[in-house]
């Protein structure tokens, strides 16, 4: 078995990455994805704009994968026990620093008039934490945990949407006190479960 070709020219230093994705956090933390430019964030790290684009074709996916980078998908939980599974998807939406609503909250601000970059950060953001809700309820319901005339696909739409609010409108951060308060209050009874 032979090792794929390397390819041409110099690897790619992670510790440079790394360095791009924050510069380009802050900017959108202090300047907004509008005023952000890859000029900018070259100029933050010492580096050059050719450096961003032999990682990344443009201003959006230097954005996507910055904003990734701070919200990690977890696997599918499977505990063998519905609550704990809701709790753990919720859990997905947890994030101590603060900094990830910041810059989810530039992103919504200006996705409201890019269509581009709201499909992209739903496709890259929203979406892969949806669908914990979607994979965990599907599987109850094949399994008999819940009814399956449980409209599954808008029962998984419940904590995204609480969560996106919370954290786009109202500033707020999510919390293990509201995720227990959804779970426990609006998930569970809505499956027939207590």
């Amino acid at each position: 078995m032979t090792a794929p070709p390397r390819p041409a020219g110099r690897p790619l230093d992670a510790g440079v990455q790394a360095a791009l994705l924050r510069a380009t956090q802050d900017l959108l933390i202090e300047e907004g994805y509008e005023r952000l430019t890859c000029d900018a964030v070259a100029r933050r790290c010492g580096s050059s704009k050719a450096t961003i684009y032999r990682r990344w074709p443009n201003k959006l996916a230097l954005v996507m994968a910055a904003a990734s980078d701070l919200f990690p998908v977890p696997e599918v939980p499977n505990t063998g026990d519905l609550r704990e599974d809701l709790l753990a998807c919720g859990r997905a939406y947890l994030k101590e620093d603060g900094r990830s609503q910041r810059v989810l909250a530039s992103l919504h601000t200006a996705a409201r008039h890019d269509p581009e970059l709201r499909a992209a950060a739903r496709e890259a953001l929203g979406s892969p934490v949806d669908r914990l809700f979607h994979e965990v309820l599907g599987r109850a319901a094949s399994i008999g945990l819940i009814s399956k005339d449980v409209d599954v696909g808008i029962v998984a739409e419940v904590f995204p949407g609480i969560a996106f609010h919370y954290a786009a409108a109202l500033g707020l951060p999510v919390d293990e006190r509201l995720i227990l308060r959804v779970v426990d209050h609006v998930l569970l009874p809505s499956l027939g479960r207590t």
